[in-house]
């Protein structure tokens, strides 16, 4: 691991422990073992150190669904979701949000920027960003199109999306993992499905 990765990733722990504005540059150096001057070598201040931070962990979410081919963003397919049978469909779902409930360094990112919000208005920006604004855009374009296949009804996509996501993101956010969101997910789903679904 190189010098720059071991800043990154310590970087990363210190900032979801305690938040972007209570961890110093020293901090940081110290948990790498150098000097603090060194850091500067490989980055120009703990803000660039953090927006790589979102740039990594953004390119690590992107890869995980992409190797599990999984639908990642809009105009991805999303005929896997077009499943008639119900405890296929859910399985297919929980598979989706199982990243946002167990995968350990999304946890851990999500944490970052929640506890960072209130004090970097970068971490505030790709808070929304990532935890409302593309999840609502990604699930109205799914709406659409499983619409536009026939199997929901014709609704407002973006009423749609947060009437669906409103409950999921209160399970990530109260919830230690999958485990124990997954059974208050599925009845959510599966009543959603009951209202909305053809």
């Amino acid at each position: 691991m190189t010098t720059k990765d071991k800043i990154l990733k310590e970087a990363f722990y210190l900032f979801s422990e305690r938040g972007f504005h209570a961890v110093s540059v020293r901090d940081i150096a110290r948990a790498v073992g150098i000097k603090e001057s060194s850091l500067y070598n490989h980055f120009k201040n703990k803000q660039d150190i953090f927006d790589r931070i979102v740039d990594v962990q953004w390119e690590n979410a992107k890869a995980y669904f992409r190797d599990k081919e999984l639908p990642f963003a809009k105009g991805d397919n999303t005929e896997m979701f077009e499943e008639r049978d119900m405890d296929r469909l859910v399985e297919k779902v929980l598979s989706v949000f199982a990243f946002f409930f167990e995968d350990e360094e999304n946890v851990r990112f999500r944490r970052l920027l929640i506890l960072s919000q209130y004090e970097n208005p970068r971490a505030k920006g790709i808070y929304i960003q990532f935890y409302r604004e593309y999840m609502l855009e990604f699930q109205s374009s799914l709406f659409l199109s499983l619409m536009d296949a026939g199997v929901l009804e014709r609704r407002d996509p973006r009423i749609l999306a947060l009437e669906f996501y409103g409950p999921v993101f209160l399970l990530l956010h109260t919830c230690e993992g999958l485990k124990e969101a997954g059974p208050e997910f599925e009845k959510h789903l599966r009543q959603f499905i009951k209202v909305y679904g053809k």
